[in-house]
């Protein structure tokens, strides 16, 4: 799975260094996104500009917020995120 970013548009919005930790993150973040199309998500891409630290946890951690995001929000929790990803705001806390 390929899935293409605006990388100027990010570094425009979370600076220089994430372009690095992008690239020093590929085989993390593919993961992570392979995660996401098991789910039937969608909209990967923008999920990934809008929230790259999310995709920066290790692919059991990050299954594991996806699972209970699931739990929360039921099946059609990735139409409800899609439509919402602000949801994906306090993932982590």
């Amino acid at each position: 799975m390929e899935f293409e970013v605006n990388l100027e548009n990010m570094k425009e919005i979370y600076g220089e260094e994430i372009i690095e930790v992008i690239l020093n993150n590929k085989d993390l973040i593919k993961k992570n996104a392979r995660t996401l199309e098991k789910y039937k998500f969608n909209d990967i891409e923008n999920i990934f500009e809008r929230y790259p630290n999310l995709f920066m946890n290790f692919p059991r951690q990050f299954e594991e917020k996806i699972i209970k995001l699931k739990e929360i929000y039921g099946e059609d929790f990735v139409n409800i995120i899609e439509n919402n990803m602000d949801i994906l705001e306090n993932i982590d806390k």
